[in-house]
């Protein structure tokens, strides 16, 4: 009779291949981050070039006077 238990008997369990996992997981994530990167605006994937803004316009000196009027809608219609 052999010492141990009876889980000794089982032949041990394979490694488990996880490579392919990994393999997929990375090549998802750098089409995910090219896919990222392509949709950048210009000014952030290029910083390189200087922001130059122009000052404000000044305020106009005469108030402009609207071309319409807007007037408010009725909401039920006028009781006889």
């Amino acid at each position: 009779m052999t010492a141990g238990s009876l889980t000794d008997l089982d032949p041990p369990a394979p490694r488990e291949r996880r490579w392919p996992f990994y393999l997929v997981w990375l090549v998802g994530g750098i089409a995910v981050g090219a896919v990222l990167v392509s949709r950048l605006p210009a000014a952030v994937s290029h910083p390189a070039t200087p922001i130059v803004t122009e000052a404000p316009a000044a305020a106009p000196a005469t108030p402009v006077t609207p071309r319409f009027r807007v007037a408010p809608l009725p909401v039920a219609p006028a009781r006889p």
